[in-house]
């Protein structure tokens, strides 16, 4: 028998890629209906993507990327647990330098971050 699906994962091909330019906000707000989402990262500076709430999240996945050589930071909202690499927390950066990548994927209570490319450290 096969494993059990707990949730499933129902928009996990890739919807759209959203980028962040040079001139944009070093803040971007992620809505659970951009699940499927590459985000981009092309602002000067370091960049904070905030998830959706976990009750909004589950079975949604977002892709982060870094085009340039500045911090990308994937902040969960006020309660939420996300699971990285050894740790857990509420923040997920990745360190600046260009090619970094992290996908995030949500259960409905916590999100789970994995890191694709490039040195991501959670807190």
């Amino acid at each position: 028998m096969g494993a059990t699906r707990d949730v499933a994962l129902s928009e996990l091909p890739i919807r759209g890629i959203s980028i962040n330019p040079s001139t944009a906000s070093g803040a971007v707000t992620v809505v659970a209906s951009d699940s499927g989402t590459i985000f981009i990262n092309k602002y000067a500076g370091t960049t904070t993507y905030t998830l959706p709430s976990v009750a909004t999240g589950a079975g949604k996945m977002f892709w982060f990327f870094g085009a340039i050589a500045n911090d990308v930071v994937v902040y969960g909202p006020a309660a939420t647990t996300v699971y990285g690499p050894a740790a857990l927390g509420r923040t997920f950066t990745g360190t600046g330098a260009i090619g970094i990548c992290c996908m995030v994927i949500g259960d409905g209570t916590s999100y789970y971050a994995f890191a694709i490319s490039g040195s991501w450290a959670i807190s």
